[in-house]
């Protein structure tokens, strides 16, 4: 067993991860990242209404919640959904960017698969079919130009005011 300043490695990565949740990710909870998810979650609600507005009507007409299809993405910061070298790089910009880059990849992976959630009829259905989709998502570049340059604009005052409301 490696120990460093007095931590084994096994430890020391979970206190990196846990100063990642609630120091970077989600500061403005007060250290409780569950509530920092369901604010994101909130936060990605409101943004799929405003910048994908076929998507939100569809999944209203389903009577399907954005939250049942989306909802393991935040807290597993993405790792439960993308493929490990993809999840990797959106990491790589969740460390220099900030946390907003889940929400932008949240929203490009929601408009790269728009044509396809569309056309599902069945809420039952709907998870199983995206998950299948999104855990191909092998080409990190191309996730990463479509939640950077196109979903629009997506300022940091913008999604401040979004989780304060």
């Amino acid at each position: 067993m490696v120990v460093l300043g007095g931590y084994s490695q096994e430890e020391s990565a979970f206190w990196l991860v846990a100063a990642l949740l609630e120091d970077t990710l989600f500061p403005y909870c007060g250290g409780k990242w569950q509530w920092g998810v369901r604010v994101e979650q909130g936060v990605l609600e409101q943004l799929v209404a405003r910048k994908l507005p076929r998507l939100a009507t569809h999944l209203a007409s389903l009577r399907c919640d954005l939250a049942a299809i989306t909802g393991h993405w935040l807290p597993s910061l993405l790792l439960a959904a993308l493929p490990p070298a993809t999840c990797v790089r959106v990491w790589d910009c969740v460390m220099v960017e900030g946390p907003k880059v889940l929400l932008r990849v949240g929203l490009a992976l929601l408009k790269v698969y728009e044509l396809t959630v569309t056309s599902v009829t069945s809420p039952d259905v709907l998870r199983k079919v995206l998950d299948l989709r999104v855990a191909r998502s092998n080409d990190a570049e191309e996730l990463l130009a479509t939640a950077f340059r196109g979903i629009g604009s997506l300022s940091g005052t913008f999604v401040s005011g979004l989780r304060a409301s």
